[in-house]
């Protein structure tokens, strides 16, 4: 199942700016397709310091007692580079939104947008697992 994953980074106005992403882990880091001319995409170029949050949570909320959730937090640094042919922006397109994605005229609008791809190379790695905790008893 493919994820979404949120991308922090600090805004020009030094708060934090978050935004949810489609991301792919080559077993080293992780990568972001981001439009040229973003705001993602200025204030990695005036900060690289990010964090990335993956997270699945199953259950029920009403039912806080036996909700299963887990995440990995991961603080990097991002390094941007052109995707000059957006092949990486179509691989994205077929993760997540399938291979027939390409023929949807939006879909092919977007991938031809200038693009970046942000590569964010781990610092620092934190992970939980909710499901791992006893469960309470009543």
């Amino acid at each position: 199942m493919n994820r979404n994953a949120l991308l922090v980074r600090t805004g020009s106005n030094g708060k934090p700016h978050l935004v949810p992403v489609w991301y792919y882990y080559d077993g080293t880091n992780i990568l972001v397709t981001a439009a040229k001319g973003t705001k993602r995409t200025k204030n990695v170029k005036n900060n690289p310091n990010v964090s990335i949050v993956i997270d699945i949570v199953e259950g029920k909320a009403e039912d806080i007692s036996y909700l299963n959730a887990k995440a990995v937090v991961i603080e990097g640094e991002a390094e941007i580079t052109d995707d000059t042919d957006g092949s990486f922006a179509k691989k994205m397109y077929e993760r997540y939104a399938g291979k027939n994605a390409l023929d949807n005229p939006m879909v092919q609008a977007s991938v031809i947008m200038p693009r970046y791809i942000l590569t964010i190379r781990p610092v620092k790695v934190m992970s939980w697992d909710l499901f791992k905790i006893p469960k309470m008893s009543n």
